[in-house]
């Protein structure tokens, strides 16, 4: 039995990492599905539940999917079920430990093996040497401990040129998890191509942007709309890089949703033009995000991110003419940026009147390009989870406390991101 766990930041979306890791377990690596029990569980589930829960199926292996809102539980999870399993195989995954795989391994004695990117070859291939009890010093793409207890870092794992290789995590009949009213996460491309360098999507990659055929993503999105399900996200991290694309995903969205499910995504504003927001309204997507970050050039330099001014107000009129909510959104504490600056930036995003304005404090994530080079531009920042701004040569923690005492005066909700209706955040 493999046992496979998520910690849900919200418990509605559905675990499309370990669904993939399933799906690719039991199409190319001779797992029965049944043979794979997914767990998953909200952020106030106790690790000693969370524990009993895992080892309830008696696994062999344990996958726990890591993120910035979960690994500092998840790594207490690793404690309990080692001193109640030593025998059972630890492997952690996904961004938040894979750019510092040796080192977890390194310092966390109950991990065993850490997956550095890409988890579904990997942790197939992890799952059938456990099973036939051969070595992992080959397995490319992983961190792991040696029978001496040395952290052993092996060669990285190619990366998957053609997605279209991996199973679908929506089309392999597996119907063991209740999808009622859950929202859908649905991938029609993986990777970026832009180097904004507070973002992790494959920046270091050759192939940064990889993309599912249509074929395929219409049959996942067929599978989904005829069914009772709260709502469909397209989480790649541009849905609109490629335009006619884009269209004609939404094209076969609006003529195939009868049930009017709502869908969610995210877009780079330069790319909507009037027709592309058309189809959206026609596809029913209700909730859109839209990225502007700063207006700064220095920000914008710093943290190689671009903005087309012109085109990106065309792109928001155009979102607002056919009536398509969206969130604009911006991060606090660029490096490069100033207090003045940020606030400019503010005055311009509310300007454009959106229906939604959030502000995210700046993470500085590990593997991301901001993260490598933190030290070299004097940029600061909690060394735990979720790795907030501390401070920069352009902002110091007054700066910065400055930020947080401005969303927090106008009321923000619990949790992130900080988000108010448009025209309320004000900085008297």
């Amino acid at each position: 039995m493999i046992a496979l766990a998520a910690i849900h930041s919200d418990p509605a979306f559905t675990p499309l990492a370990l669904l993939y890791l399933r799906a690719q377990l039991s199409e190319r690596g001779g797992v029965p599905a049944g043979d794979v029990d997914i767990t998953e569980f909200t952020l106030d589930t106790p690790p000693a539940d969370i524990a009993r829960r895992i080892l309830r199926s008696n696994p062999r292996v344990a996958g726990l999917s890591c993120y910035v809102w979960n690994v500092t539980t998840f790594m207490e999870v690793a404690k309990l079920l080692k001193k109640a399993r030593p025998d059972l195989v630890i492997v952690l995954g996904g961004p938040e430990v894979g750019p510092m795989a040796a080192s977890i391994v390194d310092a966390y004695p109950d991990v065993d093996i850490v997956v550095k990117s890409e988890g579904e070859a990997p942790f197939s291939e992890i799952v059938e040497r456990a099973r036939d009890g051969r070595t992992l010093h080959d397995v490319k793409g992983i961190a792991f401990r040696d029978a001496r207890g040395v952290a052993v870092d092996n060669e990285d794992a190619p990366l998957l040129k053609d997605v279209n290789d991996l199973p679908s995590p929506h089309l392999g009949g597996f119907d063991d998890i209740d999808y009622g009213g859950r929202v859908i996460c649905l991938e029609t491309q993986r990777g970026c191509v832009f180097k904004c360098n507070f973002c992790f999507y494959n920046k270091d990659s050759s192939v940064r942007n990889r993309r599912f055929e249509l074929d395929r993503v219409k049959r996942e999105l067929l599978h989904w709309l005829g069914r009772d399900v709260q709502q469909i996200y397209l989480m790649d991290p541009v849905f609109n890089l490629y335009g006619d694309r884009a269209k004609d995903i939404l094209r076969f969205i609006a003529a195939n949703n009868a049930r009017r499910v709502p869908f969610h995504t995210e877009v780079w504003a330069e790319f909507i033009d009037d027709e592309m927001a058309r189809l959206m309204r026609d596809a029913n997507v209700t909730f859109v995000e839209v990225g502007l970050q700063t207006t700064d050039t220095t920000a914008l330099m710093t943290v190689e991110r671009r903005l087309k001014v012109e085109q990106f107000v065309h792109g928001v009129e155009c979102l607002k003419k056919h009536g398509v909510d969206f969130e604009l959104q911006l991060i606090y504490g660029l490096p490069g940026e100033t207090r003045a600056s940020f606030m400019k930036s503010l005055a311009f995003a509310e300007s454009l009147e959106p229906p939604q304005l959030a502000v995210f404090p700046l993470m500085v994530l590990p593997g991301t390009e901001l993260w490598r080079k933190a030290e070299a531009i004097g940029l600061e920042y909690e060394p735990t989870p979720p790795y907030y701004v501390r401070s920069h040569p352009t902002m110091t923690r007054e700066d910065i406390a400055f930020g947080w005492e401005l969303v927090e005066r106008n009321g923000r909700p619990e949790g992130l991101p900080y988000s108010w209706e448009s025209g309320r955040l004000t900085a008297s």
